[in-house]
């Protein structure tokens, strides 16, 4: 790659030139990115020396001072080149980590209950983020954020709390409110927090598990996302992958990312995937989900010492992520002219695939790795033909 650095940085981080550039192109950034950077990096070393700051200086605050006087419409790319400065500098030791907070006693708690559910419960990342947001909001309005006050928990904080979540939220998003904070109850009165087990008293709102149908997709979309990748190139190759296994296997967006290299057994057909709750479930590979990733692995870029399976394409470099996953969706329902159907809509769609040919519905639920067989139950409901000829006929009708 050709060097970039006909930027010349003026000011107090010229001698970082060279560091911080090397680090953008180990991390795989493009030359006219880099170059970017680097011109980014001359508007904050100028408006340093004039305000007399030293590197040494340079934290989150300064950075957000600096950002602030920058115009709006190139306020995002100049903010983004300081940010990864500042991670550049401080993994140098040029500039000294933030100094940690003491945490308040509440948050020692919080900080407590994300342990207990990673080690214990084993839940996703965004799930414990999801978990984590409802305990604290209960905390800031039920306790005012104070941890002494929480042993004083009655009835009427959890049921208010939830109703008054009901007001501005449907009975879908309110229930999921409503199983976080039962996570937080039961952890504060298994650890003697709370000496009452107020988890029971969460009020449920009705909202009957059977009066919709899974959002499915229709015949033929997974074909048409599949035939939109264009595989000349590596991000096509590795979008087929993906969509390959979201569509013919059912996974989930954070199974497809979390995927390694170990877990696919090519001699036995059989790929190992790592579902919700910390399980791992074996599940036959398909010929042509298998060539897939074999196509998209013949190309990805072997220095990559990373285990999983999928990498980013463009920089930073690195292992994809769910959002990435749920990204090649979106990006495909874009090339062909279709809304968004969403990654989860063609897990969904592989069930009724699956249900149309067939296949049992315990079957279905292996497959889908259903710890629960009413969550299974569910796509009986698709097969609607099935259903109109044990439905009775409404009162009145021709029927």
């Amino acid at each position: 790659m050709s060097t970039p650095s006909v930027v010349r940085v003026p000011g107090p981080l010229t001698e970082h030139v060279p560091g911080f550039e090397a680090h953008l192109v180990d991390r795989g950034y493009a030359n006219r990115t880099v170059m970017a950077h680097l011109q980014g990096m001359v508007r904050l070393s100028q408006w340093l020396e004039r305000r007399r700051v030293t590197p040494q200086d340079l934290d989150a605050q300064v950075i957000g001072r600096f950002v602030a006087g920058i115009d709006p419409r190139g306020r995002r790319r100049v903010s983004c080149t300081s940010f990864l400065l500042l991670d550049y500098l401080r993994s140098a030791g040029a500039v000294p980590e933030p100094v940690p907070l003491v945490p308040s006693p509440l948050e020692d708690l919080l900080n407590a209950y994300r342990r207990w559910l990673v080690e214990e419960r084993s839940l996703a990342p965004l799930t414990v983020q999801n978990y984590l947001r409802t305990a604290e909001r209960f905390c800031q309005e039920t306790c005012a954020g104070e941890r002494d006050r929480l042993p004083a928990l009655e009835v009427s904080d959890v049921s208010g709390f939830v109703l008054r979540s009901a007001r501005t939220r449907s009975a879908r998003t309110v229930n999921e409110v409503v199983v976080n904070l039962r996570s937080w109850l039961k952890f504060l009165y298994g650890h003697g927090v709370i000496t009452t087990p107020l988890a029971g008293a969460t009020p449920w709102m009705a909202r009957g598990t059977m009066a919709m149908l899974p959002r499915t997709v229709p015949p033929g979309t997974a074909q048409r996302l599949l035939e939109s990748c264009d595989r000349t190139k590596i991000a096509g190759l590795r979008d087929y992958a993906i969509i390959s296994l979201l569509a013919r296997l059912g996974l989930r967006a954070a199974e497809v990312a979390a995927l390694e290299l170990g877990d696919i057994d090519w001699r036995a057909g059989q790929v190992m995937i790592r579902s919700k709750g910390g399980w791992r479930d074996p599940l036959p590979l398909p010929v042509d989900v298998g060539e897939a990733i074999v196509d998209y692995l013949k190309v990805r870029d072997p220095a990559e010492a990373v285990r999983q399976v999928f990498l980013h394409v463009n920089a930073p470099k690195g292992p994809v992520i769910a959002s990435t996953v749920r990204s090649v969706v979106r990006e495909a329902c874009g090339r062909c002219g279709l809304e968004d159907v969403g990654s989860h809509r063609l897990r969904h769609g592989a069930a009724s695939q699956m249900l149309a040919a067939g296949v049992p519905l315990y079957e279905i639920g292996q497959v889908l790795r259903h710890r629960d067989a009413k969550t299974t139950a569910l796509y009986a409901k698709v097969d609607l033909a099935s259903l109109m000829t044990v439905a009775k006929a409404w009162p009145g009708s021709a029927r």
